[in-house]
């Protein structure tokens, strides 16, 4: 996994680990927030057509069909998301690489970080697959607090044992600071 980071590492810089997000997790809450979305989107609409005696039986079929392809096209996004979605951090600092069109990589340099969230959501319990979410926030993106951990541009999101991982990159974090401050001595 580590070579699909190479093209954007520095000439000192290791890849200590990499994370590939819970599959399961990432298609459920992509799954579970389409069908909301869709639900609120079609639903204002389809009761005023229903309560305005429009032909039930033609208007019902055409927005379930609709609803199905809806959530096809986004299962085949999701799933295109999913195959570049990778995190890494290094011994300088966090990446993270996304991207259904192109790939796009974003990094957090370990000096910068002054805020890690982790977050179990129900969502994670219900699952049992031991997942969560660590959110990073600096000076220049801050957390955001909210019901979901933290919003940040910068987030591991659906991994695996999230407070083992937490534990590891608040050490290597510790860690570059500490070793930053003896070179400026």
């Amino acid at each position: 996994m580590e070579e699909i980071f190479t093209n954007i590492l520095d000439k000192d810089e290791v890849i200590i680990r990499t994370f590939k997000p819970n599959k399961a997790k990432l298609f459920l809450s992509s799954i579970l927030l389409t069908f909301f979305v869709l639900i609120w989107i079609v639903a204002t609409p389809l009761i005023g057509m229903l309560s305005s005696g429009v032909n039930v039986q033609i208007i019902v079929p055409i927005t379930l069909l609709a609803l199905a392809f809806i959530l096809v096209v986004a299962l085949l996004f999701t799933s295109i998301y999913y195959s570049n979605l990778y995190y890494a951090y290094t011994n300088k600092r966090l990446i993270i690489r996304t991207g259904v069109f192109g790939v796009d990589y974003k990094s957090l340099d370990m000096a910068m970080i002054g805020a890690i969230n982790v977050y179990v959501s129900l969502l994670d319990k219900l699952l049992k697959k031991n997942t969560g979410s660590i959110t990073f926030g600096s000076m220049a993106s801050p957390m955001v607090s909210s019901s979901n951990g933290g919003v940040s541009n910068y987030k591991f999101a659906h991994i695996v044992a999230p407070y083992d991982s937490y534990r590891e990159i608040k050490n290597i974090i510790e860690d570059y600071k500490e070793s930053k401050n003896k070179k400026a001595f």
